[in-house]
């Protein structure tokens, strides 16, 4: 059976970049590994979707890769990444600006879909 993971991303938020690279590492990580992989944003962390904020934010510190560099490699891996409706909504984000990358629009009731499903498993950032 293939292994399944959703991870919901939540606290990593563009203003504490420090935060924002290891759901990506993980999500990698995951789908290098062969698992079919979900990444669900919300809240503030919905913002790393939108075009050019990844490429600007360094979360090990400006002679580190930008957070663009991690996003693309768990994409590459086959990671699909989705944003909440509402958090969209609530922080100006509008469906056509979002990054190429996202698969699209998966909130609440998704992700809680996923954690009550036993073939899922789930993490929080």
């Amino acid at each position: 059976m293939n292994e399944r993971l959703a991870i919901l991303v939540w606290a990593a938020d563009p203003d504490s970049p420090q935060l924002c690279a290891t759901p990506f590492h993980f999500a990698a990580a995951a789908a290098a590994m062969d698992a079919e992989v979900e990444m669900y944003f919300t809240a503030r962390s919905v913002r790393l979707l939108l075009p050019g904020v990844a490429e600007t934010l360094h979360p090990g510190g400006h002679e580190a890769p930008p957070l663009s560099h991690f996003l693309l490699e768990a994409v590459r891996y086959g990671t699909r990444l989705y944003a909440c409706p509402s958090a969209m909504q609530a922080h100006g984000v509008k469906p056509e600006n979002l990054r190429a990358e996202v698969c699209g629009q998966a909130g609440a009731a998704a992700f809680i879909g996923r954690t009550l499903d036993p073939a899922w498993r789930t993490l929080t950032f």
